[in-house]
């Protein structure tokens, strides 16, 4: 075999000698392309075609050269290949070599032409020069930019952001040489010409295929509005840029509040009703702000979960206060204001008994005056039952209908008590279907008797006499003042009771002056005869 070789080789040599113009053209076709990078080499297999309609028998590499689009030869490339010989090589045939091929720094990028040149014998010892232009492409920049993509963590596909989620970039780069490459890459989210986030770090591209990845945080703070992603990897040789919109907002929509009801009593529950459209699970902030006539009266604030989807909230408004009311509702994350309504009710309050107070107009004879407050604005129709009793039992016992109008008025009924008794008393309001009672008793004192504690004949001025007072008292049972004017009477009962005792005591000690005794007979005392008695019979005397 290795004869066989050598003497092949020696042919090849010998026949390469001779002249040209023995030889006749022929083309080795293919479809595979070179490619290399300006200043660096390269390596690879191509495939060739015998487009002939011959046999050859032996196929040997003899040179090769490039050309430009003009045919002009461009020197400094090294292109090697293996194997050098191939045999047997039939029409229609396919064979293959690989080569490797360095490329001169000072070579512009483009399409270049590499031709290679074989000499072929056919068995009939026929010789052919065989051409095979091989498409040659150099390449200026070591870096092919693979096409960017940016999509929001978790949702791809999704055309806008919401505040909190992720925007993620990202590209492939391949580095075509063998040699590292130093890059920049640099990403930001731009508003109205505002940079709301900017970022940017050094790359090492290793030769081969590189993953650059970039995440941009959509913080909670960002307003709603569209947004421009900028990312950019930048190294000597040139500068990737590659953009893309994306709309801000923040997935919670307060779409609608409503009241349950227009009107309630006092006290009374009463709410509304807010809806609210989320595409994301959070917690967030509800306030509700109540007020009557400007003033704030109400303020209550709350944490609440929403889930995806639409949610709607009972939320609970105050009757505490009567009259016009206006709730402002606000949903809230942190200090950012996400959405608010306001609604509207009134709480209608009943009439009440506010006070009673009562006078003593004659003997026993009592005027009570109630004080009726109707916070309302419109006129209320009550009604006024009332009882009087004492121990012994019910003394009176009413209703009576009564139209309250707005504010504050007055309602008199007049009763005769008995005097000396403690008589009780009970008023209660119904009105707006509310009832509102006040009790009380009171206590009208009998007159005082009058007493002369001493009585004489001798001196008109030593006569001492004392006026009679008459004190009517009038205790409520269910009021201080009561206590206050019962604690000044027993004082000034007191008080008079230790004058009169003073004043007593005083006579007592005082030196009687007993008259002088008259002369009297020694006889004795005269007492004069008594006229005789006679007794009278005005009747007859019966006969026997």
């Amino acid at each position: 075999m290795r004869k066989v070789l050598l003497a092949l080789t020696v042919l090849i040599v010998l026949v390469s000698l001779l002249p040209v113009a023995f030889a006749q053209f022929a083309q080795l076709e293919t479809s595979d392309e070179i490619t290399v990078l300006r200043g660096d080499y390269g390596s690879g297999t191509v495939w060739l075609t015998n487009a002939g309609g011959f046999t050859y028998k032996v196929v040997s590499y003899q040179r090769f050269w490039v050309e430009d689009s003009s045919g002009s030869h461009i020197e400094g490339f090294t292109f090697n290949i293996s194997p050098h010989v191939f045999t047997d090589w039939a029409p229609k045939a396919r064979k293959s070599f690989s080569y490797t091929i360095e490329c001169p720094s000072n070579v512009s990028g483009g399409t270049y032409t590499l031709v290679m040149r074989f000499l072929a014998f056919t068995p009939d010892g026929s010789m052919y020069i065989l051409y095979a232009r091989i498409p040659l492409h150099i390449i200026q920049e070591p870096l092919d930019f693979g096409v960017a993509e940016a999509y929001v963590q978790g949702r791809p596909g999704a055309s806008y952001a919401l505040n909190g989620e992720t925007i993620v970039v990202f590209s492939h780069v391949t580095n075509m040489g063998h040699r590292n490459v130093s890059a920049i890459g640099e990403v930001s989210l731009v508003k109205d010409g505002r940079v709301y986030f900017s970022s940017n770090r050094s790359l090492t591209l290793l030769p081969g295929d590189n993953l650059i990845r970039f995440e941009v945080p959509v913080d909670y703070d960002l307003p709603p509005g569209t947004y421009t992603l900028h990312y950019t990897i930048r190294y000597e040789g040139g500068t990737y840029r590659y953009s893309k919109d994306f709309s801000v907002r923040f997935g919670v929509k307060l779409v609608g509040i409503s009241v349950k009801s227009g009107e309630v009593r006092l006290n009374e529950g009463n709410s509304a009703y807010v809806t609210v459209l989320s595409e994301r699970t959070i917690t967030l902030n509800l306030t509700v702000e109540t007020y009557l006539d400007g003033v704030l009266v109400s303020r209550s604030e709350k944490p609440i979960g929403l889930g995806e989807g639409t949610t709607v909230l009972e939320v609970p408004l105050p009757t505490n206060v009567s009259g016009a009311m206006k709730s402002i509702i606000k949903l809230r994350f942190g200090d950012r204001l996400l959405g608010q309504g306001d609604v509207t009710y009134r709480v209608l309050a009943p009439p009440v008994i506010k006070n009673v107070s009562y006078e003593r107009i004659s003997g026993g004879e009592v005027l009570f005056r109630l004080v009726v407050d109707n916070p309302g604005d419109r006129e209320v129709d009550g009604i006024l039952v009332y009882r009087i009793y004492s121990d012994e039992g019910i003394l009176y016992k009413d209703t009576i209908e009564q139209s309250i109008p707005p504010g504050s008025s007055e309602m008199a009924v007049r009763f005769e008590v008995p005097i000396g008794k403690t008589v009780y008393y009970e008023f209660t309001l119904t009105a707006g279907g509310e009832s509102s009672t006040v009790r009380g008793r009171l206590y009208i004192e009998p007159p005082a008797t009058t007493t002369n504690p001493y009585t004489t004949t001798s001196s008109p001025s030593s006569t001492p006499s004392t006026t009679p007072s008459n004190t009517t008292t009038i205790v409520e049972g269910d009021s201080n003042a009561t206590w206050v004017i019962l604690v000044v009477l027993a004082f000034l009962l007191m008080a008079g009771g230790a004058f009169y005792y003073t004043r007593k005591e005083d006579k007592r000690k005082r030196r009687r002056v007993r008259p002088k005794p008259k002369r009297r007979s020694p006889l004795g005392r005269f007492k004069p005869p008594k006229p005789p008695k006679f007794r009278e019979n005005r009747e007859l005397p019966k006969r026997k």
